[in-house]
Parts: C-alpha cells; sequence; structure tokens
C-alpha cells in the first residue's frame, strides 16, 4: 500500500556535504566548552547535543533551543538540564526538540565556580528526509491491518446476524441474509476507509517530499579570461533567496574545486556580479573534469554548499591573488598518506595524531607547522581572519566538510548568533574570542570535527605564512 511507503534517504547536502552535525570549540565565559550537535534529518526531529568542558568546578549546564535571528532569539523558553554522564563528570548530554525548518541556534548556559557563562551554537535545521520504515514493521502494521479489519466484519455480520436471538436460538435463513447484508456494508465501508487513508497518508507524504531541502543547482561556464557560476533554486521554500548572501571570512563565496583523485585543490572566492551569479578570473587548470564545493551563508544563519562538476580544457589562466590558493601532488607537498607534509615554502606540518579515528565521534585534530631544522615556527599569520582552515573530503567526494579551529559554524553565522545573545537577557554572560585581535599566533593549529562515517579520507590544512598560504595535505582512514 503506498500509504506504507516511505522515501528513502537521499545525500545530506546543506552547510556541508554528507554530514549535518556540529562541532565547536568556543567559550562560554570562562568556560572552554567542545560541543557537538546531531541535528535531526526529519522534522520535527530530536537533535542530540553533547557538551564536553576540559575545565574543573562546572556544577551545572543548561541548554535551550531558539530561533538564530527574530523575537524568538530575545526570549528563551524555559532550559534543559543537561544530565551529567556518570563516566566522565566532564560531559553533558541532552536531546532537543527542533520543530520548525529554518535557522536556529541552541543556546548553552554553564554555571560553576568561575562564574556563569553562555555560548550560542548556530544549527541549521532543514528536513533531509522522511525516516524509511523497517520491512518487519510494514509486515506488522499490515497484519495488524487484516485482523482489525477482518474482525470489524465479522463483528459487524455477527451483530446483525444473531443480536436479537434469544439464547441458545439459532439464525434462521432470514437472520443470516441479514448477517450477509451487514458484513457486505462493513466490507464497503473498510474498503472506503482504507482508500482514503492510503490518499491521506499519500498526500501527506507527497507535501512532506516538497518540503524536504533541495540544494541550490549551479551552472558553470569557461572562458579562457573566466570562471562563471549561475546558482538556480529548484524550488524549495519561498523564503530561500539569491540575493541575501552575506561575506564570511571576507567573502562571499568559498569555492572548493579539486579533481577526482583529490591530487589537485584550488581554493578560490569569486566574486558576486549579479543575481545568483558569480564570477573569477580563470586560473590555471590542467584539462579535464573536476568536481567543485562551493560554500555559501544566508543573512538568516543558514549555510548552503553547492555542488557541482566543472570540465575545462587545458589553460593558462591568470595567476591567483589575494586568498586564493591551490595545491598539487606535484607540488612539493607530495605526501598526503604520512603524518608530515612539506609545504612550498620548504617548511613542514606535522598532524600530531593523539586519538583513533571512528565514525560520529568528536576529534581535535591538531597540527604542527616546523621549519627546515624541525623547530616549530613563530610567523604564522592570520588567514582570513582564522589561524587556519580546515577541509575534510571522502575518498569518493561523498563529505565534504570547511572547519575552521572554532568547529564546523560558519562565522557569519557565529555572528548573527552573537548579536542575538547581546540583545537578550543573557548578554552579560557573553564572552567570545576574537582571532582577529591576536597579535601572536602558536605554531600550532586545531579543528573540532567528527567523521560522519567510515571509510577513506583527504584532510587539507591551509595556513598562512610569509603572506603565502601554506598546504598540507593528510590521509585518513575511519575504522
Amino acid at each position: 500500500m503506498a500509504f506504507l511507503a516511505l522515501l528513502v534517504d537521499p545525500l545530506v547536502v546543506y552547510a556541508h556535504v554528507g554530514t549535518n552535525d556540529v562541532f565547536l570549540d568556543a567559550h562560554a565565559g570562562p568556560y572552554r566548552l567542545f560541543v557537538t550537535v546531531r541535528a535531526p534529518s526529519v522534522i520535527p526531529g530530536v537533535a542530540s547535543v553533547e557538551i564536553l568542558t576540559p575545565a574543573s568546578g562546572v556544577r551545572e549546564v543548561r541548554v535551550v533551543p531558539m530561533p538564530l535571528t527574530g523575537p524568538g532569539a530575545r526570549f528563551a523558553p524555559i532550559p534543559d538540564v543537561a544530565i551529567r554522564s556518570p563516566d566522565d563528570s566532564r560531559l553533558f548530554t541532552s536531546d532537543l526538540w527542533m520543530m520548525t525548518a529554518g535557522a536556529w541556534q541552541i543556546r548553552v548556559t554553564v554555571e560553576g565556580d568561575l562564574g556563569s557563562g553562555v555560548l550560542v551554537v548556530p544549527v541549521p535545521t532543514l528536513p533531509q528526509t522522511t525516516l524509511e520504515m523497517s520491512g518487519t514493521l510494514r509486515l506488522m502494521l499490515v497484519a495488524l491491518m487484516a485482523v482489525l479489519s477482518v474482525g470489524f466484519i465479522s463483528i459487524v455480520a455477527a451483530a446483525v446476524r444473531e443480536g436479537t436471538l434469544e439464547s441458545g436460538e439459532a439464525p434462521n435463513r432470514r437472520a443470516r441474509i441479514r448477517g450477509r447484508i451487514a458484513g457486505g456494508v462493513a466490507t464497503a465501508l473498510v474498503l472506503v476507509v482504507l482508500i482514503l487513508g492510503n490518499w491521506w497518508w499519500s498526500a501527506e507524504a507527497s507535501g512532506y517530499a516538497r518540503y524536504v531541502y533541495k540544494p541550490l543547482e549551479a551552472s558553470t561556464a569557461t572562458s579562457g579570461e573566466s570562471l562563471t557560476l549561475s546558482l538556480r533554486d529548484p524550488g524549495w521554500i519561498r523564503t530561500r533567496r539569491l540575493d541575501d548572501f552575506v561575506t564570511d571570512h571576507g567573502h562571499v563565496m568559498h569555492l572548493f574545486v579539486v579533481s577526482p583523485t583529490l591530487d589537485r585543490l584550488w581554493h578560490l572566492h569569486p566574486k558576486q556580479t549579479g543575481l545568483g551569479r558569480f564570477e573569477h578570473p580563470m586560473p590555471a587548470f590542467p584539462q579535464g573534469r573536476y568536481e567543485f564545493f562551493a560554500d555559501l551563508v544566508h543573512e538568516s544563519g543558514i549555510a548552503e554548499t553547492v555542488t557541482g562538476r566543472l570540465d575545462v580544457p587545458a589553460t593558462e589562466g591568470t595567476p591567483l591573488e589575494g586568498d586564493d590558493s591551490r595545491w598539487s601532488r606535484e607540488s612539493p607537498a607530495s605526501r598526503p598518506d604520512a603524518s608530515i607534509a612539506l609545504l612550498e615554502d620548504g617548511s613542514r606540518m606535522v598532524w600530531v595524531r593523539d586519538h583513533t579515528l571512528r565514525p560520529r565521534q568528536l576529534g581535535l585534530f591538531t597540527f604542527r607547522i616546523e621549519d627546515t631544522s624541525g623547530t616549530p615556527v613563530n610567523d604564522l599569520e592570520l588567514y582570513m581572519g582564522m589561524p587556519g582552515h580546515a577541509i575534510f573530503i571522502s575518498k569518493d567526494r561523498q563529505v565534504f566538510a570547511h572547519v575552521h579551529p572554532s568547529g564546523s559554524a560558519p562565522m557569519a553565522a557565529m555572528e548573527i548568533g552573537r548579536r542575538s545573545l547581546t540583545s537578550s537577557n543573557d548578554a552579560g554572560l557573553y564572552s567570545a574570542d576574537h582571532p582577529q585581535h591576536v597579535t601572536a599566533l602558536p605554531p600550532t593549529v586545531s579543528f573540532p570535527f567528527g567523521f560522519p562515517r567510515a571509510g577513506d579520507y583527504r584532510i587539507f590544512v591551509q595556513v598562512k605564512r610569509g603572506g603565502r598560504v601554506q598546504t598540507g595535505a593528510f590521509d585518513a582512514h575511519v575504522e
């Protein structure tokens, strides 16, 4: 029956590709927190929240879901008290209902020996799928429906046939005919109910299918002078626009172009030249087919990653400028399978591996930059306002995440959350790190992230030194 069929889980493509988990390393007042939010794939749905604090003396952690903007961001409902783990006193967990689609936040309040602090975690809640019904449950429901239908028909027929008989009296021919007629009417009624139920369920399923998130689509055009991306809305919700993108790290779009073997990477920043239209001077590309991931943030705080393919002829292109960068396996950084990557300026990047890689497990990925003698450097510079940027991408390109030292939430969304918090009653409890104000950077850069599934991945780590972007590449296998 159609009303027993549900949609199959599609590829998650909002914010990042292949994962809807949010990871954040930030401060709530004096407390450093590592926050993991596993957003639901269906809306309404339950988000799982994990909060790990290295600090001692934390007495209570409260969490509450709220809209990221608007009046709902200023008036918080009663929060839930997160449960302290019996196995680790530093870990707090909670499950929160996310009722509608859109840009939401989870507001975290910490109470402890050092006072109070508040942190805003932006969480996009976009319906990704409908839950698939298991075969066992489907069979059980069909069997139950059959039992109830047959039982209802039998009860109606028996009631009409024998309802007026005296005790011990057998139904005569006329009573049996009345019973058959009643059974036929009951059967027709059951069929009508099943048909109407099937129609209702199909209409609901169709309506929700239209409600399920549909990513922006992109068409590309290349010439000897420019690379053009034109975005198109395939028709999802009326509130989505193509003229409300905001800058994130100084750029409206962050475009990552990779070869199918992940042996080449371009990190570009096209300029918006029209409604949904972006252009960039054509870089030097070897001839071939490439795949791209374009990160954008709406003014609502919702981030989207547009994906597509790019076919280009061999072109000399124009030199990269500003924050643009490229990496290839033929460059000095030619060993992405090792824990050490040689950088173009002769220095090296060391992956400080300190944990086993497992699916859906938060880890802190730390990389140290050393000079040619193996001494940690002391001259790293901010790259687009951050100590570094990391790109986690699976070898089959079904998982992509652009992560900062603060986590996977876009900084534009974090800024929107900060503004909503400073206009609320919790404004006095808020304090945030501002890496752009840091005058000296340490030689290490760390990124909180959790792989969504097992498999083989490549990690690109980008830092800036001597005014030039340096890229290290590492391979990772997740058990």
